[in-house]
């Protein structure tokens, strides 16, 4: 039994294992500045909203009724 041993290797795969780490920090980090750039706050007035859409116009510039 004692002749079937191997020394393993645990050094293998490390490179590889960096570059998927660093490439998601750098997705987090893009992300982060994007939304920072790009973020209105939903109190924000100017924030476009569907809710605040005019449907018609106010009351007082509808066109009056035609005379009979």
């Amino acid at each position: 039994m004692a002749d079937g041993y191997t020394n393993a290797n645990f050094s293998q795969g490390w490179g590889f294992a960096s570059f998927i780490t660093l490439l998601a920090v750098a997705a987090f980090a893009t992300a982060g500045i994007i939304k920072a750039r790009t973020y209105v706050p939903p109190s924000d007035p100017m924030a476009p909203s569907t809710a605040r859409e005019v449907h018609a116009a106010p009351a007082g510039e509808h066109a009056a009724p035609a005379e009979h």
